[in-house]
């Protein structure tokens, strides 16, 4: 019989490789051993512990008061849609628990005469905009129709009081007077409302106001006037004057120089004033472009063009507070309103303010109105032919006569966070997973999170707000003062497969009636949750 021992033995001896084969057999032995202990050191460590784990980390000991006015509204009922005690209405708006609402909204109030609660129909076309001047007379005529031209101060104020919301009022520069802003102040003063809050008119350096407005400094001139009127009664009130919202958007700085001016004349003297009002709209409603780029764009722009405009307005304006009293998407048209995406810009966007801490109160623009577009819910109507956002379309299963659009659930879950919180602790995140921007952010890349943690000041309980801008599904560690936190959590969060799925349609879908966006929960131990992707959430746990 072969002896094949004998063999390899003569021939390792005579290729005189003997000693590199025992080498190996020792390595082999080595790496054999390896294999078989690796399992039990992995199942020994924590698999969370891994380097490449993304950590989100709160300090409680490193605290801000929570800016709650952050979480606001305007409101605009000038169509005559809703009343402010309509019982649907309160309820809806209880249901999101706002802690700040504008009145009487934004354009119309430069129209708008406290006293009378309503408007002069000579005054509705006093501008040099023909479709403004249209809208207003066809909202003039809906008001008188449905609520006999009113909307009254006082029912707005009982809203606000039985809520416990901060009201912000903006006064008429337009077609009012000092004394008839001061008088309003005089009134809620003598009402005992709380109104601390007020704006010197809405949008007043726009081309439509030119006629009596051609430049900052005549505004300003008004606004004083305004503003020692009305401080005279109530000296404790704040008072806000018009900025412009170039900042935020970079395509219009070489061209929109008269805005660039205005701003420049605001800033010459800011004795007067306490604040300045921006209005930031993110301004692409691009049709031809696939959501997926929407994506990339839109949260793109909150990463990158939001802190930028921001170090604009603090070289201008130092030491003066900033309110964002309108805050939306661009355009009723836009192909992103009421989507999941358009759900996840809105909570993403807040995160931001979270960590701005100039911005000290924001409204988002629309609460409620006609239309699938800005309002955070809509009335069931029939489809009007004509418009470009497509208004109605949803059958009147839904929601009784309501439609609660895609933003709604984001800022139901942004109101259950802020009632139960008056802290903002300190959070980061280590081993962000990344996103790539898209059209004018295309190649650059930006965090795929956003969190903020916010609760009492005892730090029992804590919310962590997270935005997961990604198409993927995450499973963070969550360290809470250094220590890793393994205890029991609810998620509840607002996510969908689909960036387009929406609710009741938008202005590329007639209303389809599916109600596809909507608040989903789990509960668990924090080492198990995977936070969705395309989706806004709260994490609530107790230490």
């Amino acid at each position: 019989m072969l002896n094949t021992g004998s063999l390899l033995s003569k021939y390792f001896q005579s290729a005189n490789v003997h000693h590199i084969f025992n080498k190996l057999c020792w390595a082999g032995c080595i790496a054999l051993i390896g294999l078989m202990i690796l399992p039990l050191s992995i199942g020994c460590q924590d698999r969370k512990q891994l380097p490449d784990m993304i950590r989100l980390k709160v300090d409680t000991r490193n605290t801000q008061p929570l800016r709650q006015a952050l979480h606001g509204f305007n409101t605009n009922m000038m169509s005559g849609e809703y009343g402010y005690l309509d019982p649907n209405f309160v309820e809806l708006t209880k249901t999101l628990a706002p802690q700040t609402l504008r009145f009487p909204g934004g354009t119309v109030g430069n129209f708008y005469h406290w006293e009378i609660g309503g408007f002069l129909q000579d005054e509705m076309a006093s501008t040099l905009n023909l479709k403004l001047n249209q809208r207003n007379r066809g909202n003039y005529v809906k008001l008188q129709k449905r609520r006999d031209g009113k909307i009254l101060f006082d029912n707005f104020m009982q809203l606000c009081n039985t809520l416990k919301i901060t009201p912000v009022v903006v006064v008429n520069l337009w077609t009012g007077s000092p004394e008839e802003s001061a008088a309003w102040v005089r009134y809620a003063k003598d009402k005992g409302y709380d109104v601390a809050h007020w704006e010197l008119g809405n949008e007043y350096y726009l081309p439509h106001y030119l006629n009596k407005y051609p430049t900052a400094g005549t505004y300003v001139k008004e606004a004083k006037k305004h503003a020692a009127a009305m401080k005279a009664v109530n000296p404790d009130i704040k008072v806000s004057v018009c900025a412009t919202p170039i900042a935020f958007h970079k395509e219009g700085w070489l061209i929109k120089t008269p805005q660039r001016k205005w701003d420049e004349g605001l800033a010459k003297d800011t004795s007067f004033f306490d604040a300045y009002s921006v209005h930031v709209y993110a301004y692409k409603a691009v049709r031809e472009k696939k959501i997926e780029e929407m994506r990339g764009y839109l949260l793109g722009w909150i990463h990158f063009a939001v802190p930028e405009a921001l170090e604009y307005y603090q070289k201008l304006f130092p030491n003066k507070e900033m309110w964002i009293t309108e805050w939306n998407i661009a355009n009723p048209a836009n192909r992103v309103a009421n989507t999941q995406l358009h759900a996840m810009y809105a909570g993403d966007f807040l995160l931001k303010m979270l960590a701005m801490p100039n911005i000290t109160q924001a409204n988002f623009h629309v609460l409620a109105g006609i239309g699938k577009g800005f309002p955070v819910f809509s009335p069931v109507t029939p489809v009007t032919p004509g418009t470009f956002w497509k208004y109605g379309g949803e059958p009147e299963k839904d929601f009784g006569n309501t439609i609660r659009r895609a933003v709604y659930p984001t800022f139901q879950l942004i109101g259950e966070a802020f009632a139960q919180a008056d802290t903002q602790f300190t959070t980061s995140i280590e081993n962000q997973p990344p996103l790539l921007g898209a059209i004018e952010y295309a190649g650059k890349e930006m965090s795929g999170l956003q969190a903020q943690a916010i609760g009492h000041k005892d730090a029992k309980n804590i919310v962590i707000l997270v935005s997961n801008r990604t198409g993927q599904d995450h499973t963070p560690q969550i360290f809470i003062d250094g220590k890793h936190y393994k205890g029991d959590l609810t998620c509840r969060y607002v996510a969908n497969e689909r960036l387009n799925a929406t609710n009741g349609g938008n202005a590329e879908m007639e209303g389809s009636g599916k109600i596809e966006v909507g608040i989903q929960e789990w509960s668990g131990k924090a080492t198990e949750l995977t936070i969705k992707k395309n989706s806004f959430g709260t994490l609530q746990l107790k230490r």
